[in-house]
Order: structure tokens, then sequence, then C-alpha cells
């Protein structure tokens, strides 16, 4: 194979003039990085990006090459390429949505209206507009053979594949359906798809690159794919089943330049009018971007919002942005509001199918990138800094119990249950989620006291992340109880939820689990979802609380954007909540308005400001990696680190406690690291082989964290302090951009990439903390 040749032709940056000043140009030199680095790696061959704001073009360049087979050639800002899935929704989307606006389609009609194939009851709530949100109930891709004797053929063969879910019920993005949608613009306009778009878009548009069949003249500028049947995909669609259907389908086929699509993001962005042409009115388009919840996301119509395949670039884009990616490699994202749109176009295919984990890194930089250069929001007023120990507001006093003495012992929610013989629990069936760290003071496991208690019933067991034991590292299966003989059913594997059948003969649900007091440590989010799902089937909660190991006085760190939710992301609390696992769950039954009957078994004598190792409770690890109250301590900051290409210690002896890569010269760093005089900690130069990822068995430099005084350490500002040294030493080796994984804030991300200094960041990443301390008041049960 011929190496890739590192390219880069700059078009033109054009400056945004202000009356009164002349703005900073954007620094889009994360661009270059990211692009430069994905050639330079040997699985994309080549990258085309373009940036635009409004009818401004910011950024328009080129990187590497276009072709290495059969014979190398350059990438340039034109060239030509199948942008896969991108053609829905930037053709078969717009060809549906027109068709609306003339009162052609309706949108909540079942498709048995418009293909007769699917009039049958079965097929009554597959409607038109979950077709576009991927939630009508059809597979994701139909066999080849279902769609090789084309339409009509192919209507019936698919009419014939069974739902994979209730339509409304789920989501499951879906070739199938977009594949119908469209032969549906062809039985309702009377034209191909194709013909369809280039009479009522591309035309119109003057888009004299974009087809799904490009013509002869143009294929020197064709970016190729990969080989299929012995020959290379050079303007012949990659997509197998698109291939099949002749090269016209709604899902797949469409060819173009990233100048070209800029003008249609710039058509939506005007409300459906470009250059004095009006293609669609500006109510088709805003109804086209209103967003509905599906599982596992939101979506809009034909374009994603925040789903698992928007994860790279929606959350570096503000809140109500929405985009695509394709399989060939590209992807558009545009931020309606700011008029902002980014258009990144690559054939990482080429030639032999690879580079899908270095494009979605891509994806995940670019996005980053322009994130950080054109969404600048105001420096907020100067914050707390170092957020401090925080007493009870005022109003708290009067209504929270006395605190308890410091020799007073410690005794868990399930503790309090078992003192009381589980009078709370007579005559009732229970499901208990819990796990190793449900055990009482004298070391007896909570599923074997509730088993043996008089006049209860231990229905089920359900277990979180890591198992019943703690141990399992991956998806844990469900299993049986050896003691008792009751099922346990796993919330964490393909059902994070408990289910009708899993709740069946239930009429209370307890949960008994240890948390650490950090947002991202996804038992919580497990108990969110049993609230949801307990509240949904009338069954009260009653969750039997445990002490917030590093304490309830802390709060730090960021609040998590709300459209960021996720499994480690369940509510809008900071990263350092300094809750109890109890009063967590009052905050969000009541914030998130779950209609769930929920009773908290509060613990006895424990104060806000105790570590657990003052509580003289046994110590279980909460999960495989936090030992100790100190890796709990440092988890709750060096946790955020996780998802970059640092080793955080997993597969040592001291699990965040060290940080390191093989790049990374130790002294240095550490130098560097103490002259901050961070309160707390010190930083001391180490090597250390990890087993676990991502530097599995590979010797790595980095600093061991000492802390010095665990009152006045802030763990989350170590992280930041720690990666932003990392990005000024080895700006070429370290990938900070997932850092927003679990950080999930926008406004401290940026300013991160931005190269903020720490005294900033950290005011951005405290800059609701006093609103949250409000919110938080009313839900607090202990002093």
């Amino acid at each position: 194979m011929v190496g890739p040749r590192v390219i880069c032709v700059t078009l033109l940056v054009l400056l945004v003039v202000p009356a009164l000043a002349v703005a900073e140009p954007p620094d889009f030199s994360g661009v270059d990085e990211a692009a430069n680095d994905a050639v330079a790696s040997g699985e994309i061959p080549g990258v085309v990006v373009l940036v635009g704001r409004g009818d401004e073009i910011l950024l328009h360049r080129a990187y590497g090459a276009r072709r290495l087979l059969p014979k190398p050639a350059p990438m340039t800002p034109d060239t030509i390429f199948d942008v896969a899935s991108l053609t829905k929704p930037l053709g078969t989307t717009l060809a549906v949505m027109a068709l609306v606006e003339r009162g052609a389609i309706n949108l909540d009609a079942p498709l048995g209206r418009y293909l007769k194939e699917f009039r049958g009851r079965a097929f009554n709530q597959v409607t038109i507009q979950r077709i576009l949100m991927h939630s009508a109930g059809f597979t994701a891709y139909p066999p080849n053979g279902t769609v090789a004797a084309g339409f009509p053929a192919a209507a019936a063969a698919i009419a014939k594949l069974p739902l994979d879910y209730t339509p409304g019920n789920g989501f499951q993005y879906s070739d199938t359906g977009f594949i119908l949608l469209g032969e549906v613009v062809r039985r309702v306009s009377g034209e191909p798809l194709d013909r369809y778009l280039e009479r009522t878009l591309f035309r119109p548009l003057g888009l004299r690159d974009t087809s799904f069949h490009p013509r002869e003249g143009v294929k020197a500028r064709i970016a190729p794919t990969q080989f299929a049947n012995g020959r290379l995909l050079l303007g012949e669609v990659h997509d197998p089943r698109a291939r099949l259907l002749g090269g016209v389908a709604g899902h797949a086929g469409m060819f173009s330049t990233a100048a070209d699509l800029a003008r249609i993001c710039r058509l939506l962005l005007n409300e459906g009018a470009l250059d004095g042409r009006r293609v669609l009115r500006p109510a088709t388009v805003r109804m086209m971007w209103e967003r509905a919840s599906v599982a596992n996301g939101t979506r809009a119509l034909g374009w994603d919002v925040m789903s698992p395949f928007s994860w790279a670039m929606a959350p570096f884009f503000p809140p109500g942005s929405v985009g695509h990616t394709g399989f060939t490699g590209t992807a558009v994202w545009i931020d309606p509001p700011s008029g902002v749109y980014m258009i990144l176009l690559t054939n990482r295919v080429h030639p032999d199918g690879g580079g899908a984990a270095r494009v979605r890194e891509l994806r995940v930089r670019v996005a980053a990138a322009v994130g950080a250069a054109l969404f600048t929001p105001p420096l907020p007023a100067a914050g707390p800094g170092s957020p401090a120990a925080d007493p009870p507001e005022p109003d708290e006093r009067s209504t929270l119990p006395p605190a308890p003495t410091a020799a007073a012992r410690v005794r868990t929610g399930l503790d309090v249950v078992v003192d009381e013989q589980f009078a709370a629990f007579a005559g009732q069936s229970v499901a208990l989620v819990t796990n190793q760290t449900g055990i009482d003071a004298m070391g007896r496991r909570a599923v074997d006291l509730f088993a043996r208690a008089p006049r209860v019933r231990l229905e089920a067991i359900f277990s979180p992340e890591h198992g019943i034991t703690g141990e399992a590292n991956a998806e844990v299966p469900h299993g049986r109880d050896p003691a008792t003989g009751r099922p346990i059913w796993s919330l964490y594997g393909p059902a994070q939820r408990p289910t009708p059948q899993m709740l069946h003969g239930v009429t209370r649900i307890v949960v008994d689990i240890q948390d650490v007091g950090v947002r991202y440590y996804t038992y919580l989010t497990t108990l969110v979802y049993v609230m949801e799902e307990a509240a949904r089937r009338a069954i009260p909660v009653v969750v039997l609380d445990r002490p917030n190991p590093i304490t309830g006085r802390v709060v730090e760190g960021p609040l998590m954007d709300p459209d960021l939710q996720s499994f480690t992301a369940p509510h809008t609390v900071p990263v350092r909540t300094g809750l109890t696992i109890g009063e967590f769950a009052r905050l969000v039954a009541a914030e998130r308005k779950i209609p769930v009957s929920l009773t908290v078994v509060p613990l006895a004598g424990w104060a806000r400001a105790r570590w657990y190792d003052e509580t003289g409770l046994p110590w279980v690890n909460p999960s495989p990696n936090i030992r100790s109250v100190t890796q709990a301590l440092l988890y709750s900051g060096i946790g955020l680190l996780e998802a970059t290409n640092l080793s955080v210690g997993r597969g040592t002896d001291t699990p965040f406690e060290v940080v390191g890569a093989p790049w990374i010269e130790p002294n240095a760093l550490a130098e560097g690291l103490n002259r901050l005089r961070l309160p707390g900690v010190r930083f001391e130069p180490v090597w250390f082989t990890p087993t676990a990822d991502p530097h599995a068995r590979v010797q790595c430099g980095g600093v061991r964290l000492s802390v010095t005084d665990r009152e006045a350490i802030r763990p989350v500002t170590v992280a930041l302090a720690l990666a932003r040294e990392l990005r000024a030493r080895h700006r070429d080796q370290f990938r900070p951009e997932s850092i927003q994984n679990l950080l999930v804030n926008r406004s401290t991300m940026w300013a991160f990439l931005r190269g903020d200094i720490l005294a900033r960041l950290v005011t951005w990443a405290e800059t609701d903390r006093s609103s949250f301390l409000n919110r938080r008041a009313s839900y607090l049960i202990y002093r």
C-alpha cells in the first residue's frame, strides 16, 4: 500500500469584523492537529473539514490523500465524497418534509397509507414520524435478499420481516425505515428519490456536485471507497443495499462536496431559503428540528440530537444542536441558534474498509476544537475558588436533627431495619437492589437478613454494575443466589431497568448499596432507573441509607448539562455530590417529578463531616478499583481522566493514586504540578506498569498523588490541573477531549480546550455551585 502523504490545502478564513473592533480570528489549530494526526496514522487517507457561521465560511481545508489506489492523488477541498448516511438528513428527510409541507404526507399517518404492503394491523403504529426518528420497530438492516429485486418487490419482502419491538417503545437506528421512506417519496411524488431531490433541492440551490450518480466529468474528483467484487468503488455507492437498489436509496447513496453540503446547511439555518430561493417554509424547518425523547436518547425528524451515535460531537456543541454521521467517515453538525455548522468528510473505508475507531476519535477532536473556538459564553463572576466545606444553610439548621457526637456509633439504614425487626416490611414481597456492600454492622448480607426476616418474602435480587459480588468488570449476566435460591436480575447488561417480568409479584423495592459520593458512579443511575420503573408500576421504594464515604460537607465540580444525561450522568448534580444515596434519591425524585412512593431509612449517628473510616462500619470495596477511602476521594477527580489515553492506575495496587502514560517524563511533570501548590496533595514522580487498559503491560511514567490533607484537597481541581499540565507538556500525545465523557459540562470543557488558566477553569467549574447548594438544602437529612 502506498503510504498517505499529509497535505494541507487552505482555501480561506473569513474574519468576523464587528462595527467598532476587529474580532480575533477563531483558533482552528486543534482541527489541523486532529486531521493531520488521523492522516499520519495511516488509517484514514484524507480529510476535508468545512466550518461555517451563517453565510460565512470560517474554515475549508483538505488534508492527506483523496486516494491511495490505483494511483495516489492529493485530497482537495472540492473532492466529491460518498456521504453515506448523511443521505438520511440532507436528502431523504428534506424530500419527506417537502411533501409534508405540500400536504401529500402526514407525519402521523401509518406507513400503510403510502405503501400498500404495510396495511396490516401489525403496522398500524408504524408512522412516518416514527420512521424518521428510528422508533418504528424496524430491524436495523434488511437482509440483502429482501432488496435485491428492487422496488416494489422489496416493500413486500420487508413487510414479511417481524418488527424488532413495539413501535414507539424503543429506539433502533434503522436503514430499513429510511429505505422505505425513499420508496414513499417515489410513490407519493411520482418521481424516484434522486430525480425528486434534483428538481426540488439540488438544482434550486445550485449544487453542481451533489447527486446519486456522479456524472463522468467529475469522476477525477471523487474519493474512492473500498473494493467490492474485485473492483474499486469509484462513483458507485459503498453501501451494499443501496448498490442493490441501483444506487438510489433513502438511507444512503448521495455523493457531494463540503461546499455543496454547506449550502444545504445554510438553507436550513436560513429557515428554508437561500440566495432568494425558498425551498422549505420556516415552519417546516422548525418542525423538522423539534426534539422528542426516544429510548436511550433524543432525536429530531431525520436528525440526531443526543443518542449513542452522536456522543462524539453533541457534547461539544451547544444544547439545541443537531447532526448526523455516515459510515464512510462523514459527519455534519449544526447549531441553529448560533448559525454555526461543521462538515467533516473522510474516505476512511479506502481502500480496505478500516479506520472506524480512528474516525470516531477524529470526530471527537474536530467537534471539540470547533466548539472551543466558536462557543465562548461570558466568563461568570468570580466564584468561590476552590470550594470549601459546606456547612448547612441557615434555613437547614432548624429542620435537621442535631449532629451526633464524634463518638456516636453509626448505624446504616439496614442496621436500623434489623433493629426494628423488619416491621416496616411485614407482609411484603421484597425485591432487593444490592451487592457486596449491602451488609450490616456485623457483616451479614442484606440478602440473607431479608430472606430470614419474619413475615417478609424475598422475591428477587437486583444487582448493579460489577454484579452481586462486586468483582465483575464487564456486563453482568442474570443468575441465582446460592444461599437463598432467589433470582438475581442484573441491571448492568442488556437490561439496565427492571422489567415487568423481573418485578412480578413484588410489592416493595428495597435499595441497599454503598455509593461513593460521585456523580458518575453508576449505582446512582441504577437507583434512578429503579425509581422510575417502580413509579410506573406503583411499587413503593425504600432506600436504606449509607454514609457518603468522602463526607457530605464538600460539593465540587461542575453540574452536568441537562441534555447530556447518560448512564454515567443521571442528574444535574456536581461531580462530588455532597449527598448520601438517600439524600440523592430524595432530590432526584422531587426534581424529576418521579411519582414514586419513596421512603429513606436514615442513618443513625452519622454527621456530614464524617469520613467512612470514622464511622466504625466495616469497609467493603464498593467496586473492584476503589479499595480505600483515599481512592474513593481521588476517584471523584481522577476518574474524569479515565476515558483519555492515560492510565489512572487500574491494574495496579493503587488505582486512582497514580496517573501516567508511556510518553510522560515523570520528574518534570511532578515538579510542574508541585509548583501549583494545590492544597492537600503532593505529586511524586513514579514509573509503573498497569495490567489493565489503556496501557496494559506497558511501563508508564507519571505521578503518584499523595494526599497530605484530605479536608483541603479538591480532587476535581487536581484533575483539571493535571490535565492542563499534560496538555501543555504533551500536546502531541495527550488526548483530553474524552474528559467530557464524565465532565459533561460544555463551558468548563470549552475553557479547558481554549487553554484558560487554572483559576478560570475552577471559576467555570464552580459557577453553579451556590445554586446547587440552595437546591439540595430541602433534601438534606443530616447536619
